[in-house]
């Protein structure tokens, strides 16, 4: 005869019980049955699932491991902030290539952001996603799962400042930088949070908003009052202004504490190299500047000089490249491609007639480092008349568009004011 050994169902106990992660700050029980099933209000992110399973009359038990991964319309893609009937709003085109519309406005019972100049900065404080939008006088943050506001720009001090016209944040694992039309603040990650901005710097200077930084510790920027580069240490918390190093036996075209020219652009560039283009002052001269960045010890390497005139000399944006020593620009409606090693200018894309470019950024997913498209993904955010477009350029090794043409075209924009990839939090 068979012999049942396996009990029936109603002999057994079940517990799911699910967390965020091995540091398991909370645990919720979501099941207490064979079958799961569980109204999510979680985060976006990876939670572990336990299973528990005991034999009632043996006591015997049984423990199954499990992986969640949450995710939201929110979750990741580029976030468009663009201007429509007077106010600013937020879209984001997610990676199925839909585009989910009016998402602040929609997450905020109706309240819009402030027309005009805008900034959308995603980065990392330590672990921990943060999302600003900024306005001219303004900025707030929205939590990464469901775009409702949390804060305002003056609650990111210890101290109310004032008023501030904000520009941009950077970041690094163990510092940020928050630079305004005229002063910059930082805050140190290493020490034990609340993580606020304290004093701005001293001194009379601009610093422009370009990240010139590979690792902890090595921003430098630009300062257009000076016409100088600055290494900004996080010191004592004060993130005072420091010279950048001259090592001796080193040779360098350029002083970078001495410069005394515009900046019109400066980027990274591949590995630990960056470029700038700068103007003389009476704008007779264009200067492609490119060097070594270590922080305080960072170099020049090698200065090209170009006659005025050069269409780069008036771009509306630069872009470049992480992976060749190209810089890439716009000039009215086509997007040209500068070889420095070959000195040599190339036309890669022309746009319709009387399109505007607003802006050019990389596609980077800090969550996979194997992703095809990190760096080699162009978008470009281009006003067509009243209707602002976003375009992906995929990017061959050899600097060129595959193809020729963009991958997708995403429409139906009011006039673009920033676009910045958000990845998963």
């Amino acid at each position: 005869d068979m012999i049942q050994t396996i009990p029936a169902k109603d002999g057994l106990e079940y517990d799911w019980v699910m967390y965020p992660g091995s540091s398991a700050p909370y645990r919720v029980q979501i099941s207490d049955s064979s079958k799961v099933r569980f109204f999510m209000k979680e985060e976006p992110g990876m939670y572990d699932l336990d299973l528990f399973v005991k034999d009632k009359t043996t006591n015997v038990g049984f423990y199954k491991k499990f992986y969640v991964k949450v995710t939201s319309v929110f979750n990741q893609g580029w976030l468009v902030m663009d201007e429509k009937n007077g106010h600013n709003d937020i879209s984001i085109i997610q990676p199925n290539n839909t585009v989910e519309r009016a998402i602040y406005s929609k997450s905020n019972n109706g309240e819009y952001l402030p027309a005009g100049w805008g900034k959308v900065c995603v980065y990392n404080r330590r672990t921990e996603q943060m999302i600003y939008f900024l306005s001219t006088n303004d900025g707030i943050q929205v939590n990464k799962a469901n775009f409702v506001r949390s804060s305002r720009m003056k609650d990111w001090f210890f101290l109310d400042p004032g008023a501030i016209k904000p520009l941009d944040v950077f970041a690094q694992s163990t510092e940020e930088h928050f630079l305004t039309r005229d002063k910059a603040y930082g805050a140190n990650l290493t020490v034990t949070p609340p993580y606020k901005y304290g004093f701005s710097t001293m001194g009379n200077y601009y610093l422009a908003p370009y990240q010139l930084s590979i690792n902890i510790g090595s921003f430098i920027f630009y300062d257009t009052i000076a016409q100088r580069f600055w290494f900004r240490p996080v010191g004592n918390g004060d993130y005072a202004l420091a010279n950048i190093s001259l090592p001796a036996n080193t040779p360098q075209p350029w002083n970078l504490n001495n410069i005394g020219k515009r900046l019109l652009y400066a980027g990274m560039g591949p590995s630990s190299n960056f470029s700038a283009v700068f103007e003389s002052n009476q704008r007779d001269s264009l200067f492609l500047l490119r060097g070594l960045l270590n922080g305080g010890s960072s170099v020049s390497q090698i200065v090209d000089t170009l006659p005025a005139g050069q269409l780069m000399q008036t771009a509306s944006q630069y872009l470049a490249s992480r992976s060749v020593q190209h810089i890439y620009f716009a000039s009215d409606n086509k997007l040209y491609r500068w070889d420095l090693l070959a000195k040599t200018q190339t036309l890669v894309y022309t746009f319709p007639a009387g399109t505007e470019v607003r802006k050019m950024k990389w596609y980077y997913n800090n969550k996979s480092s194997t992703d095809p498209d990190n760096y080699n993904l162009m978008m470009v955010a281009a006003q067509e008349g009243a209707e602002g477009k976003v375009y992906m350029f995929p990017i061959a090794l050899t600097g060129d568009i595959t193809g020729g043409t963009y991958r997708n075209v995403f429409g139906g924009f009011g006039q673009i004011r920033d676009v910045t990839y958000k990845p998963a939090p």
